[in-house]
């Protein structure tokens, strides 16, 4: 049983017709995609901490053979509790570790949009903290580093891009839409679903937003699907592992994580 205090109103009265919905938008969306087919790939957000909410999520996608791309905050990582991600994860193929920020600390001035990685500071202290976290995920964990940069809040400035790819990143996810633009070799992995920081206060609006970011995503072709397991329920535990089956059935739906995606 997972219990959070942090939990979107969607997943404390989740509209009873969400199957049903949840099909829906999955063959609409598909019908319109440019080929017919879309890829998707699954994103968990804050990883670095072991417990009950990382392991429920893991073991979800291990039993729908989906791949998960786990962003680390590198800060947050010690090699006693890599060795217990790891084994929780069951040390398989379909995880790839990645880049979250260094400590997904926010320096921006009250009322501003969050970011660790913004104007607010200067950029050789920026390049200073991509290095860091770079290095110690590199160090930790290994052959198991796939170094896609993920943002903390989603966002981070042109200076912070133009260092990634001199540092060794290979790709970089943001939310779809962010700017600016990545430089040439650091391709850019968009989320189009979000699953866990919604922030609509009615659950059917919420449910309807949601579904259609997935409709959006899977008529792109490239749908990203965004979690944090530290905010699931029950709940959201249970239709994550519909939402994984219903794509996983799909004919026209392929799993990827970014290390598929890059070809690592």
């Amino acid at each position: 049983m997972i219990v959070s205090n942090n939990v979107s109103p969607l997943w404390l009265n989740l509209p009873a017709d969400h199957h049903v919905l949840l099909v829906q938008a999955i063959g609409k969306g598909l019908d319109v995609a440019p080929t017919g087919k879309a890829t998707v790939f699954f994103r968990a957000d804050d990883v670095g901490v072991p417990g009950n909410s990382f392991s429920a999520m893991a073991e979800a996608f291990r039993d729908g053979r989906a791949p998960l791309g786990m962003a680390v905050v590198p800060a947050w990582l010690t090699t006693s509790r890599w060795e217990t991600l790891r084994k929780t994860a069951g040390g398989n193929e379909l995880f790839c570790w990645c880049q979250h920020g260094w400590r997904h600390m926010n320096f921006e001035a009250p009322g501003a949009k969050k970011r660790e990685f913004g104007q607010a500071r200067p950029g050789r202290e920026k390049r200073q903290d991509l290095t860091k976290g770079f290095s110690r995920l590199n160090d930790i964990l290994h052959k198991n580093f796939t170094p896609v940069f993920i943002p903390p809040w989603n966002r981070c400035d042109g200076e912070s891009l133009a260092a990634m790819p001199g540092i060794g990143f290979k790709g970089i996810s943001r939310t779809v839409g962010a700017g600016p633009e990545t430089p040439e070799g650091l391709p850019d992995f968009p989320i189009r679903m979000d699953l866990h920081t919604r922030k609509e206060a009615d659950p059917s609006a919420s449910l309807g937003a949601m579904l259609r970011e997935l409709h959006d995503g899977l008529a792109s072709g490239l749908c990203g699907i965004m979690l944090h397991h530290q905010r699931m329920n029950q709940t959201s535990l249970e239709f994550l592992r519909l939402l994984i089956k219903e794509l996983g059935a799909h004919p026209r739906v392929e799993f990827m994580h970014f290390g598929h995606m890059l070809g690592l």
